[in-house]
């Protein structure tokens, strides 16, 4: 690799890590402004909560508790979903730019056993071949790794939904 060569490459690099981390910051500014519409549901709630115990009302405090608690739920259920769906997005970005970057390293191997064979013809055919299954081998591992780790998480999300269902159903029965 020439200098030229290595500062184009340095200039890919840095616009790669450039778009990557506004995709960081929007997802933090995208979660920032849920914590924020939190903060002050939770004021919202804590004022009326006052009202009522400055004025002794305890049914309606009793009654602004429980619907804080439904709506409480509600909104942890939305955020769930929120940072769920941020993190798939930047997991995928990242997880294309990596096989990306893996289909780069294959073809710069392949070329350079290419041009190993032509300089050493004896046995380079056979190396030439057993390089490129290993290489698509890793590339079939890592797709089917990525499969694995997005499945994983589609079940834990579905657990936690499960959870998050019968969590609020049981307190109905209970009551």
């Amino acid at each position: 690799m020439d200098a030229k060569d290595f500062q184009k490459w340095q200039q890919e690099k840095a616009k790669e890590l450039f778009d990557y981390s506004h995709k960081l910051l929007d997802a933090a500014k995208q979660l920032s402004e849920h914590h924020v519409a939190e903060i002050e549901w939770g004021i919202k709630n804590a004022l009326d909560s006052a009202k009522s115990a400055a004025k002794n009302d305890l049914n309606t405090l009793k009654d602004l508790q429980q619907e804080a608690t439904k709506e409480a739920a509600k909104r942890a259920a939305a955020y769930q979903k929120k940072v769920k769906s941020v993190l798939k997005d930047i997991g995928e970005s990242a997880a294309d730019e990596t096989e990306k970057h893996l289909e780069k390293v294959r073809h710069s191997l392949v070329n350079w056993l290419e041009d190993a064979e032509s300089k050493v013809p004896a046995h380079a055919d056979k190396l030439s071949k057993v390089v490129n299954e290993m290489s698509a081998t890793g590339q079939k591992m890592f797709k089917e790794g990525r499969r694995i780790v997005n499945q994983v998480a589609e079940a834990a999300e579905k657990n936690i939904d499960d959870l998050v269902k019968k969590s609020p159903g049981s307190k109905k029965k209970s009551d």
